[in-house]
């Protein structure tokens, strides 16, 4: 936890802080319907059952969208890098700024998960070391930019980063989806 007091304290009290990583306000972005159910379909939870989404709040699409198709959601956990959490699956768009740990949680929770991440997520040395010991996670790599929305609901248009959906922990052989 070193590296998220340093980054706490190393902020400015003008800027706005995630309530959930006490990062800087630019990790709470939303995810567009197309996006989610798109991802729904890619991780293809077995109906009723529970669903982990422990970066989302009950704004969320993902938490909306899981709801409506009947399955049990958990969601808003502050403490998903520390506790234990019986879930069936994980499914989130965790902020970018902790991705290695939320990496690493979804390796250790050994449950079928999918992350929405930066493409950049590929690389790096400590995610390949992760990537090595417990299997390369199945990639979806979308044709255009996934669309976000800030915590108002206001579409950010020109995101200046690609995203990727990745798949944990699904028993299935890795692979690499290009959309079509």
């Amino acid at each position: 936890m070193r590296w998220l007091e340093a980054g706490r304290s190393a902020m400015s009290l003008v800027q706005r802080i995630n309530n959930v990583t006490g990062n800087f306000y630019s990790d709470e972005w939303y995810t567009d319907q197309q996006t989610v159910e798109l991802c729904i379909s890619l991780l293809n939870p077995k109906p009723r059952s529970v669903v982990l989404c422990p970066y989302d709040s009950d704004k969320s699409l993902f938490v909306k969208e899981l709801k409506e198709r009947e399955f049990v959601v958990l969601h808003g956990m502050q403490n998903f890098l520390d506790q234990w959490y019986h879930a069936d699956y994980i499914i989130t768009n965790p902020p970018f700024s902790i991705k290695d740990a939320v990496i690493e949680r979804v390796y250790q929770m050994k449950i079928p998960s999918l992350l929405l991440l930066p493409i950049d997520s590929l690389g790096g040395v400590k995610r390949h070391a992760m990537y090595k010991e417990h299997g390369h996670p199945t990639v979806y790599i979308p044709s255009k930019r996934i669309k976000y929305y800030n915590d108002n609901w206001e579409l950010q248009h020109g995101v200046a980063f690609h995203s990727i959906i990745s798949l944990f922990n699904t028993g299935e052989p890795s692979q690499i989806i290009w959309e079509r």
